[in-house]
């Protein structure tokens, strides 16, 4: 390994989130990395059962950027990028370091670090670091615009930010309770002669921003935000107090980080997640292949970091791209 600029390369794939996961982490080890693009082909399919044993899966272009000098140190994630990671340490004759995130799906002694979160089955292992949240590469909200500034200064203070996910394969929004939550939440902030701003994401349900709309009934100042102007980062920063459906931990995550109240609005396991995790509390140990957001809600609640709409809670969590980012060093410096 190089004493003083080690070469690292990322694994990045086709996943935006996963993506930004990467970068967020590289970004934060203040050290120079490379960038290699995995692609699949056809056979991603075919083969789905051997992704983690054969590189048959990748397409040429994406195995042509794998060439010596081989890295000291690849970060990849999940099982996609599993594959590419164990054979670039062979070829390296075992000196490459491997950093996985998420749920590698296969023995974590199969890396130097897992760096993975409460809803995923890893194995505990002393070389898996469960943070408390999600990592996010965006640490500072951009500067607002001038419009952005005139379209927040026109609305009374304080500012109370709904953000609404999206169901998703395992778990449900009900538009019932989007539109109580929104209820509720314009209550509060008339109390306080403020303002509701409500926003979705690009995977939200149409049905849940018109119970939105239900919810606020036209009155007052409150309102639905398109998250384009304002653009969404501007409102989370802006916002005095923060309310997120609890599908999406990126959104909790983001929220707590600014140090604000938090409030988690609860959704459903749907069917199928109730025939993978049953309908009591998660198993201990964690068992099964799928992962259950379940942990990260009582973690989030046990540390005191979130709350409910009727009582948000703040905390002063250290951003969960800091302790990985030290993890990988102190693994760099050994």
């Amino acid at each position: 390994m190089s004493v003083d600029q080690p070469r690292i390369w990322l694994l990045l794939g086709e996943r935006v989130g996963d993506n930004n996961q990467l970068l967020a982490l590289a970004e934060a080890l203040d050290l120079p990395f490379e960038i290699r693009t995995l692609h699949h082909n056809f056979l991603r399919n075919v083969a789905r059962k051997q992704l983690s044993k054969t590189l048959l899966t990748f397409t040429a272009k994406s195995l042509r950027q794998l060439r010596p000098p081989w890295p000291d140190l690849t970060i990849g994630i999940g099982r996609r990028s599993v594959p590419v990671a164990r054979w670039i340490k062979a070829r390296s004759g075992g000196a490459t370091k491997l950093v996985q995130l998420g749920n590698p799906r296969v023995d974590p002694g199969m890396f130097d670090l897992v760096i993975t979160t409460p809803q995923y089955p890893v194995p505990t292992r002393p070389n898996v670091l469960v943070l408390p949240m999600a990592m996010s590469r965006f640490r500072s909200p951009p500067p607002p615009t001038e419009a952005e500034l005139a379209w927040l200064a026109a609305l009374p203070r304080p500012h109370i930010l709904l953000a609404i996910g999206g169901s998703t394969a395992y778990l449900e929004i009900a538009p019932d309770s989007v539109e109580q939550a929104a209820r509720q939440l314009k209550a509060r902030a008339s109390e306080q002669a403020g303002t509701l701003i409500v926003v979705g994401s690009p995977r939200t349900q149409p049905e849940l921003l018109e119970a939105a709309s239900r919810g606020i009934d036209g009155m007052g100042p409150h309102l639905i935000a398109d998250g384009i102007m304002p653009r969404f980062a501007v409102l989370q920063a802006d916002a005095d107090e923060h309310h997120v459906t609890a599908e999406s931990i990126s959104m909790l995550s983001e929220a707590i980080l600014t140090g604000r109240p938090v409030g988690m609005i609860p959704v459903e396991l749907n069917a199928k997640a109730r025939k993978w995790l049953g309908d009591g509390p998660p198993a201990e140990p964690f068992i099964g292949p799928k992962r259950d957001l379940r942990r990260v809600w009582s973690r989030l609640e046990r540390d005191g970091l979130v709350g409910t709409i009727s009582e948000p809670r703040s905390g002063s969590p250290d951003n969960p791209v800091d302790i990985a980012a030290k993890a990988v060093r102190e693994l760099l410096s050994r």
